[in-house]
């Protein structure tokens, strides 16, 4: 459509393709015949006017077929709309004119009907014949359209215009018509036009819309069997319906045309022409999923329909879960058996996140013994148990669920402390399935791992098995629901023996696959995060928490995780406000979560985290929990370090040697086999000879660097920091400051104070303090007492009150509340 002159009552333009011939015929040069073709409704019977005028401007009469005379002196024009509708007497009458002298003829017509006798008529004038095809309009042409009439407009008026009616003009020109109407706002329903439109359509016409609209394909072989007809006839059909421009090239309706022919025909009769073609798709083999979907969405009840349905949601549940969700609801709506549906619903539930549902329809196949499918419903139930921290039920339900998954079964028990059910589980027979492969190699890597005489090479190879098994699950990403994952496996015993790269690498696999869906992204995230505290990256760690836990609410594993994370970041950048609140909501996630084996990185955290706050009592019960499970385990060193170098660290900040004394001597002996238990036990050697009071400068560094290795950096930089400030020696403090700066700077990258420290005693420009007494001012106003100030500078709590009394006698300051408001004044001058 051009820019140029437009019809005054549509705003309808004249084609592009048209404009030169219309010059033409004003300077009465143009061709004696002038065929314009088009669907109806594309604008024929407009242009028709627009050549009438052109042949008018150039002095040319212009008459109709029935006035026009056969001979006579003068040029004249003849105009002859819907030609495909002449009878044999007017197509004569039309070829005789067209071989008359000084006669012009413009002829409009469908693509159908193709009446012999006007085709003949028309390749006589071959020579001296312009063709003008008119069809429907480009979204680009419609915007323009819209634009010239309404004015500027939001784009996607436009846009909606565009789609709904298919781009065809005169439903294009009624839209604008009622919206011009209606406060320059494009009405795209249906309107009045379209139904007398449509009800002027011959039955037949609108029974082959119909039946696309019920969702026919545009093929005259199913067409012929849903309308009963010939297929000679079904194909005249279609071209009809071509003709009328209401159905598109691409063989679907007009949108607001498929609207108001479903609103208009019977509803019985749309359900069985429905029933009809849903029946010639199945039994030609073609695709009938659409018919099957809008019949469950009128919640027609069809056998074959709820069966196609059904299937359709079992194939889609590996690729895509929540179209497998609808499809196996729509599969109920159209009448399959609930009962039968109810295991592959919970699974596709549980795979896109909604474990409440999962669990609702999972209880359902298993409260009935002779449900179908009722060992899918006990895995759904048992993984996702497993995720509220119930791993003795989800034991149980994986045990029902039948030998495909043995493997996490076995899982299941070890985390319980049930070695020898686990091992005979793992003894039995199951299918080589893919997942079932990497469930049994998991398991079989965590049981090598609880060997109580476990080695350096039993841990090596138990990661190995176990980074192979989650391997072996990233072909089948999502589709994949499982207590938890082999990933998460071999990233949790990664953390427990210091292989930091190995547990980044195993997640950061299983992210990229999204191994487990939604389900198991939270926990990978989580522990990615726990990696990334671990190497000191804590805006990294922060930023991989809040994706974890910002994904909904937190099943109780996946919380306890966090909130353990909250407070290990809180910690570690010396925020006790942060760390208060995180342990307020660590104790509730440690009520909802039963010690298991999987849960002690967290739980060793939470207990040091409890003594920096003395409140540590709390957790008691569960760390007795703990205890007695690694005994029953036999104290395997591998899982048993983690938790002793905790309970150390929490007897350093009680300053309780007594209680330390136990521990270090339990890591002791498992560094005999675990080179983590062996840094551990060194490190607590240091802790205890500190807390004497005796400080031996080369076995701090030595164990500060060992903890370093194992990926406990932080704690190695606070071990050398504490020794710096107890050490008497100007040499043995120097390099233990050293030491603890050299680890921090790799370990604690989020420290809040500043990364630039000058010595104590440089002019602050422009205000009154030292470069060290701003430092300490900085952690004074964020509330940190005179101990935590002298961990995190490596400074004796004496040295802090003394730099904190020498700014008080500086600014003047009477009390502590006026010494913090001058500091904030001047650290806010100085920034």
């Amino acid at each position: 459509m051009t820019a140029g002159r437009r019809d005054a009552a549509t705003g309808w333009a004249v084609p592009a393709g048209a404009a030169d011939l219309l010059r033409r015929l004003r300077a009465d040069e143009g061709p004696r015949c002038v065929l314009v073709q088009g669907a109806g409704g594309t604008g024929k019977t407009l242009l028709l006017a627009e050549l009438a005028a052109a042949w008018r401007a150039a002095g040319v009469p212009v008459t109709d077929l029935a006035a026009a005379p056969l001979t006579g002196p003068g040029p004249r024009a003849v105009l002859v709309d819907d030609a495909q509708r002449l009878t044999p007497a007017e197509t004569a009458r039309l070829r005789q004119l067209l071989g008359a002298p000084g006669v012009r003829v413009a002829v409009a017509a469908r693509p159908w009907p193709r009446p012999a006798g006007l085709l003949a008529a028309l390749e006589e004038a071959v020579d001296d014949r312009a063709v003008v095809v008119l069809g429907h309009l480009s979204r680009e042409a419609v915007q323009r359209w819209v634009t010239a009439v309404l004015g500027a407009v939001p784009a996607e008026l436009g846009e909606s215009v565009a789609r709904r009616t298919g781009g065809l003009p005169v439903l294009v020109a009624d839209a604008l018509r009622r919206g011009a109407a209606a406060a320059g706002k494009p009405s795209p329903e249906p309107g009045e036009l379209l139904r007398s439109l449509l009800a002027l359509l011959p039955e037949d016409d609108r029974s082959v819309l119909h039946a696309l609209v019920a969702g026919a394909p545009a093929d005259a072989e199913v067409l012929a069997e849903v309308l009963e007809v010939a297929p000679r006839r079904a194909t005249e059909l279609l071209c009809r319906a071509r003709a009328t421009g209401l159905l598109l090239p691409g063989g679907t309706v007009v949108p607001v045309a498929a609207e108001a022919l479903l609103a208009a025909g019977p509803a019985d009769v749309t359900r069985a022409v429905r029933r009809r073609l849903l029946g010639v798709l199945l039994d030609r083999g073609e695709d009938a999923l659409p018919v099957a979907r809008a019949m469950a969405a009128d919640r027609v009840r069809d056998r074959r329909g709820a069966a196609l349905l059904a299937e359709s949601g079992s194939a889609a549940l590996g690729a895509d879960p929540a179209l497998a969700g609808v499809l196996l609801d729509e599969a109920a709506a159209c009448g399959a058996p609930p009962d039968g549906l109810a295991a592959r619903r919970a699974a596709a539930a549980a795979l896109t996140g909604d474990l409440d549902t999962a669990l609702r329809w999972a209880d359902c196949a298993l409260a009935d013994d002779a449900a179908p499918d009722r060992a899918r419903a006990a895995g759904v139930a048992a993984a996702v148990l497993a995720r509220r921290g119930l791993l003795a039920d989800s034991a149980e339900l994986l045990r029902l669920a039948g030998p495909d998954h043995a493997g996490s079964a076995a899982v299941a028990l070890l985390g319980l402390g049930a070695t020898e059910g686990a091992a005979a589980v793992l003894a039995s027979s199951a299918p080589p399935t893919l997942v079932s492969r990497s469930e049994r190699l998991a398991a079989a890597g965590l049981l090598r791992s609880l060997r109580p005489a476990a080695t350096d090479g039993d841990v090596a190879a138990a990661l190995s098995d176990m980074t192979r098994a989650a391997g072996l699950l990233e072909p089948v990403g999502q589709a994949v629901l499982l207590p938890d994952t082999p990933a998460a496996l071999a990233a949790v015993l990664a953390l427990h023996t210091g292989e930091l790269t190995t547990a980044e690498e195993v997640l950061e696999r299983a992210l990229a696959a999204d191994v487990g869906g939604p389900n198991a992204r939270v926990r990978h995230l989580l522990l990615r995060a726990w990696t990334a505290m671990l190497r000191g990256s804590s805006d990294t760690a922060g930023e991989l928490l809040a994706r974890g836990a910002g994904a909904g609410r937190l099943e109780p594993r996946d919380e306890l995780v966090a909130r353990a994370l909250e407070a290990g970041l809180a910690r570690r950048a010396s925020d006790r406000l942060a760390l208060g609140t995180a342990w307020a909501q660590a104790r509730q996630a440690v009520l909802r979560h039963p010690v298991d084996l999987f849960s002690l990185l967290p739980l060793g955290e939470l207990v040091v985290a409890g003594a920096r706050l003395t409140d540590g009592e709390r957790l008691a019960p569960h760390l007795a929990e703990a205890q007695a499970l690694l005994a029953r385990l036999g104290d395997p060193p591998v899982w048993a370090a983690h938790l002793h170098w905790s309970c150390a660290q929490a007897a350093v900040l009680t300053d309780t040697p007594a209680a330390l004394e136990p521990h270090a001597a339990a890591l002791q002996d498992a560094g005999r086999t675990s080179p983590y238990a062996a840094a551990a036990a060194a490190g607590a050697r240091c802790w205890h000879r500190l807390l004497a009071g005796e400080v031996d400068a080369a076995a701090v560094t030595g164990a500060a660097t060992g903890l370093a290795a194992v990926g406990l950096a932080w704690d190695g930089s606070r071990l050398a920091g504490q020794a710096a400030a107890r050490a008497v020696g100007p040499a043995d403090r120097a390099g233990l400051l050293q030491c603890a700066r050299s680890l921090a700077g790799s370990a604690d990258d989020a420290a809040p104070s500043p990364p630039s420290r000058s010595p104590a005693g440089t002019p602050a420009a422009p205000g009154l303090l030292s470069q060290r007494e701003r430092d300490v001012a900085e952690l004074v106003v964020a509330g940190q007492t005179y101990n935590e100030i002298g961990g995190r500078l490596y400074i004796s709590a004496k040295t802090v009150e003394h730099h904190v009394s020498r700014m008080r006698q500086r600014l003047g300051a009477s009390t502590r509340s006026d010494l913090l408001a001058r500091l904030r004044a001047e650290l806010a001058q100085g920034a």
